[in-house]
């Protein structure tokens, strides 16, 4: 591994190839870019709950290309923060996303999943991403955010734009990302004069806690907010269709069993991991597996690998439906462990549940899908052919 560097390792052997490589020949190594690459599931979780050693400081550099595109001149509240500070403004947020929070929105998730399948035709081709993979967390995160719901298909376009603008500032993209920062300075201002029930104004009361946001810091924030709110939520519906439409016996197994659905969730979060790495940097010396990583040096921590560990889970790569469920790092680890995985859970499991009430089968299109652009921080499908029988 050490002539090889990530990038190059990946599109030279694709991903399945390149993960088990990393474990069976480098699973901590430096790469030629001078930054290091941890890929075990022990050495993973480690760093990430070291949070004073290993900061979180260093996401800002994958978030630059976004806030410098947005007008933007730092990375996004939360995501860049470590304690004390990331702490107060997670708080900010918790208590919509408490389990009693999420009891309160189970309803309205789940009608609105019935709602998208209802609309689903049987037996014709359609983008599963345009017709419920995408909808359910859209809709969802702009009500939680106060957003009217003719504003969704905006959010799904400044989503894509966002995610695609790491591997490439184009106009459009570009001016995407600035409709969508003058589209949240409005709301904030709005927010302000007019407080509600909703996350947007959850913010603008950072000013009420010890820590203090600039307007630009807080739009940074509803964005991250919006993003996140919808993107891991899509890719993960899209990751478990695709792997469902390729083995049938699996669809009629949650059809006949829905109990199952939950264990798909988990295994389809393992093994096609929607977030696939985080960075971070090394505030001082630090041992890790009996490897010095000096002080400043950065840390690709990849989740994605850790996931398919082999001295955690059998034949790592495959995704079984009856694999025992062991804990992953999917949402991360730690003071940093996502904030929405309680409602990407709840929103996978109602689409899922509406689905297999309703079709008997599930099988790929003629057309073969269209995974999201480069970057590598996001794995998930932008367009996703199939057919529901």
């Amino acid at each position: 591994m050490a002539e090889l560097s990530l990038g190059e390792g990946f599109r030279a052997l694709g991903r399945d190839a390149f993960l088990r490589k990393l474990h069976d020949e480098a699973p901590l190594f430096r790469d030629p870019n001078g930054f290091w690459v941890a890929s075990r599931f022990d050495d993973v979780r480690a760093i990430l709950l070291d949070y004073e050693r290993f900061s979180s400081s260093a996401m800002g550099n994958v978030s630059s290309a976004t806030a410098q595109a947005g007008g933007l001149a730092f990375g996004f509240p939360l995501l860049t923060d470590d304690p004390p500070r990331h702490s107060v403004l997670r708080a900010l947020l918790a208590k919509a996303f408490t389990p009693a929070a999420m009891e309160a929105m189970r309803p309205y998730v789940e009608s609105l999943a019935r709602e998208l399948v209802a609309a689903i035709p049987a037996g014709e081709e359609i983008d599963a991403v345009a017709a419920i993979t995408s909808p359910l967390p859209v809709r969802v995160i702009a009500r939680m955010m106060g957003v009217p719901v003719e504003r969704a298909p905006d959010f799904r376009r400044w989503s894509n734009a966002l995610a695609d603008i790491q591997s490439g500032q184009t106009p459009d993209r570009i001016a995407a990302v600035m409709e969508l920062r003058a589209y949240f300075v409005d709301e904030v201002e709005k927010r302000r004069a007019a407080p509600g029930d909703d996350l947007i104004t959850a913010m603008t009361r950072v000013s009420e806690t010890s820590e203090t946001l600039s307007d630009s810091q807080i739009v940074a924030f509803c964005i991250l907010l919006m993003a996140a709110g919808n993107e891991t939520t899509t890719n993960l519906l899209g990751n478990l269709l695709n792997r469902l439409a390729r083995a049938p016996a699996g669809w009629t197994a949650l059809r006949s069993d829905p109990s199952l659905i939950e264990g798909a969730i988990e295994e389809s979060l393992r093994v096609d991991s929607p977030a696939q790495m985080v960075i971070r940097r090394a505030t001082s010396d630090a041992d890790v597996s009996g490897t010095r990583i000096a002080a400043g040096e950065m840390v690709m921590v990849y989740l994605a690998s850790a996931n398919r560990d082999p001295a955690k889970w059998g034949n790592p790569a495959n995704f079984e439906l009856n694999r025992i469920r062991e804990r992953h790092v999917a949402f991360g680890h730690g003071v940093h462990t996502c904030i929405g995985a309680p409602l990407a859970r709840l929103e996978a499991k109602a689409a899922m549940t509406a689905l297999v009430a309703r079709f008997a089968s599930l099988a790929p299109g003629a057309e073969r899908g269209q995974r999201l652009a480069g970057g590598g921080l996001l794995y998930g499908f932008r367009s996703l052919p199939v057919v529901f029988g």
